[in-house]
């Protein structure tokens, strides 16, 4: 299928430079994995994240059952 000439190409940003799928395609096999590696590493980042924002959740219900079972102190009720 060819391309229209008016579509736009699409780009992508690397460290803050746009590239097109052409420059992409030039590189060489190194910078290539290089930039496969990073892609890799910030969705292992982007994963670690979510993941610890569950932890963080479901370690909360878990204090919260704990308080409700009458374990632990009293959350603080002052007021102002």
């Amino acid at each position: 299928m060819a391309k229209k000439k008016n579509e736009p190409v699409a780009k992508v940003n690397i460290l803050g430079k746009e590239y097109s799928q052409k420059d992409i395609d030039a590189m060489s096999p190194e910078s290539k994995a290089m930039l496969s590696h990073r892609q890799d590493l910030i969705n292992k980042i982007e994963r670690a994240n979510f993941n610890l924002v569950q932890m963080q959740f479901g370690l909360k219900a878990f204090e919260d059952g704990l308080r409700e079972q009458g374990l632990g102190e009293e959350p603080n009720q002052e007021t102002a």
